[in-house]
């Protein structure tokens, strides 16, 4: 028996996470977490009903989050704030998380789970929202697309896991700021104009020498 309620959902969604980082999620079955955990597979079915149940359950500390900072976000005055309180939000939420999120690293089964899901589609949008503000332009679209995608790869990376996560914190938001903010780059230089030559200069330079 897996014992107390409260206790063998732990105990399941422990055998799980060490199961998740072996295996993926496409790779584990309940039955490979019932045997991990040395019980018949109903015991498994008995706290949660399919292994999606499970990850969602990884995932919501992570949803509750930040569903709160897009909840501050929509509640300031000027699309700036917003903007702001979104930035900083997502930037201590993705630090704060960074050790479930990492075991999910490029899971494709994860990203289908949460497109199943239409209320974590809304937020993410909802979140989306906040970031570009109306009409953004390709450039501020491309920009936040970066901003976002190195913000999860990097606190995703087991490399830099060991940097404490306050100085995590610090380089990643002013690396978020800056991405987003950054000044637009200088137009294209033109093209040389070619050096003014004296009128025969051109036939003269042909002619071999002698």
């Amino acid at each position: 028996m897996l014992g107390g309620r409260t206790t063998a959902r732990e105990r399941v969604i422990d055998a799980a996470v060490e199961l998740f980082a072996e295996h993926g999620v496409q790779g584990t079955s309940l039955r490979m977490i019932a045997d991990r955990l040395g019980v018949a597979k109903g015991e498994v079915y008995y706290q949660f009903r399919s292994k999606d149940d499970i990850v969602l359950a990884l995932l919501t500390p992570l949803f509750d989050a930040i569903a709160r900072v897009v909840e501050d976000g929509e509640a300031q005055s000027s699309p700036q704030r917003r903007r702001d309180t979104a930035i900083r939000g997502l930037v201590g939420v993705a630090v704060d998380q960074r050790r479930a999120t990492c075991l999910f690293r490029g899971d494709p089964a994860v990203d289908q789970l949460v497109s199943r899901h239409g209320e974590l589609v809304a937020l993410a949008e909802r979140m989306r929202s906040l970031l570009s503000g109306t009409d953004p332009t390709h450039s501020e679209r491309v920009a936040l697309s970066v901003a976002c995608a190195g913000l999860y790869f990097c606190t995703t990376d087991p490399g830099l896991q060991d940097i404490p996560a306050a100085d995590l914190h610090e380089i990643l938001l002013r690396g978020f700021l800056s991405c987003v903010s950054g000044p637009e780059p200088a137009p294209a230089a033109s093209p040389p104009r070619p050096a003014a030559t004296r009128p025969g200069s051109a036939l003269r330079d042909s002619v071999p020498c002698r």
